[in-house]
């Protein structure tokens, strides 16, 4: 992968395909905990009445309402550890993850080569300048005048190359 833009945009994609799968897995598991909470409010509504109706006339108010109350409690579970295990899996999530992490790393190598290469140009200037100062004896007047226009080739020479 050498192309900067396409590792932008694979970057940009997989960002987007982690959120969108963060939002179905979002999405999912709050459903399925309304779906518990609307269970969770009839068991307590209808069969904590009937079921209270029905046992306390054989065991008594007290084991009635322990016996509705462990029901309820368990049909609730259930709903919740199943919401738990909706919606897309870990595996999906953990190659774009990878593929996004890829992306990142190439970018910086790209971004630490582009570095290495302002700095390596920076230190030839530096040292021509030095080279300038050292054979006019530190000002510049006739001579740095007549090579302008020899730098400018040399310039553009460099330009055409590194566009190749």
């Amino acid at each position: 992968m050498t192309d900067p833009i396409m590792k932008l945009q694979i970057l940009a994609r997989s960002e987007m395909a982690l959120l969108r799968i963060q939002a179905r897995r979002n999405a999912t598991r709050t459903v399925l905990l309304a779906v518990a909470l609307v269970f969770v409010l009839l068991a307590l509504g209808m069969l904590n009445f009937a079921g209270y109706q029905a046992l306390a006339v054989t065991q008594g108010p007290a084991i009635a309402a322990m016996l509705v109350a462990l029901a309820d409690g368990i049909i609730a579970l259930v709903v919740v550890f199943a919401s738990r295990s909706a919606g897309p899996n870990t595996e999906q999530e953990k190659m774009v993850r990878d593929i996004r992490d890829l992306a990142y790393n190439e970018l910086s190598a790209d971004f630490d080569e582009v570095k290495e290469k302002v700095t390596q140009v920076t230190d030839d200037v530096r040292r021509i300048r030095s080279g300038f100062s050292a054979v006019t004896g530190g000002s510049y007047g006739n001579l740095a005048n007549n090579l302008a226009p020899i730098l400018g080739l040399l310039i553009g020479a460099i330009k055409k190359s590194r566009n190749k």
